[in-house]
């Protein structure tokens, strides 16, 4: 089958301009991504495809002849910036998709950790970021992945979005305008990025994981453990034991999180 592949470029929240890569279908955008992003390709260069036959937003198994059909955007980044500060991209970014996917729907997006997106409880996407150092101190490329699988109960077309197909966004359509609302509410958070207080703030309104139970690995073995919070200033996520030890969890690999949440 013919993959169309469309090169709009539109300026950003930020004020900067943005180049976007729109594939009807790839096996991962982030795959592409990290290959462009190697062999030199600019800051702000996107990746999108409605359609990825390799890789889920959910951890689901996809067909690769159906494919998981939602959002899937992966964005190139030459930054200026410490990797200390770099470490928060994680959590803003999410907070960036959480705001944007309720802009086109009724449902109100929970955030896991450190970047699962919940709605109604159901795990539906995640962001990702990685990067390569050219040195201590800075990068050569980071990566700021966005995964969703859209579900029209969930996601139908509301009449402003039909609107706005029609009259102000050249007849794009609704995913096109959803990956510019995700890639305007991004960049309106990483121009920020050095202050990023605020939206932390907003990270923890919407943690989705406060008191619920996860399974923690310590020892080998899983152990089920209560969600306390999560840090503002480092992002860790405070956990109890059954022994009432209060541990404060950095590495995602020690837990195990799960895909629906009541």
């Amino acid at each position: 089958m013919e993959n169309n592949v469309n090169i709009m470029t539109f300026r950003a929240s930020d004020g900067n301009t943005v180049k976007l890569e729109y594939s009807e279908s790839l096996p991962s955008a982030a795959d592409l991504a990290r290959k462009y992003a190697r062999s030199g390709y600019p800051d702000r260069y996107v990746v999108f495809t409605e359609r990825q036959t390799a890789e889920s937003a959910v951890g689901a198994s996809v067909s690769e002849s159906d494919g998981e059909r939602g959002l899937y955007l992966s964005c190139i980044l030459r930054p200026s910036i410490f990797p200390s500060q770099a470490g928060y991209l994680g959590a803003l970014s999410a907070v960036a998709l959480a705001s944007a996917l309720e802009e086109h729907t009724m449902q109100k997006m929970g955030i896991g950790w450190v970047s699962d997106i919940y709605c109604d409880g159901v795990k539906i996407g995640y962001t990702s970021v990685e990067g390569k150092l050219d040195s201590y101190t800075s990068y050569e490329y980071l990566i700021v992945s966005f995964a969703v699988r859209l579900e029209d109960k969930k996601f139908s077309p509301r009449l402003t979005d039909m609107v706005r197909r029609v009259f102000e966004d050249g007849n794009l359509s609704i995913p096109i305008i959803m990956a510019k609302t995700v890639l305007n509410k991004f960049f309106a958070i990483y121009r920020e990025i050095k202050n990023p207080a605020k939206h932390l703030n907003h990270y923890v309104t919407r943690f989705a994981l406060t008191d619920k139970k996860i399974k923690f690995i310590e020892g080998g073995k899983k152990k089920t453990v209560r969600v306390v919070g999560v840090s503002k200033t480092n992002i860790a996520l405070i956990i109890e034991t059954k022994d009432k030890r209060v541990l404060e969890i950095t590495s995602p690999s020690s837990i195990v999180l799960p895909s629906k949440i009541k």
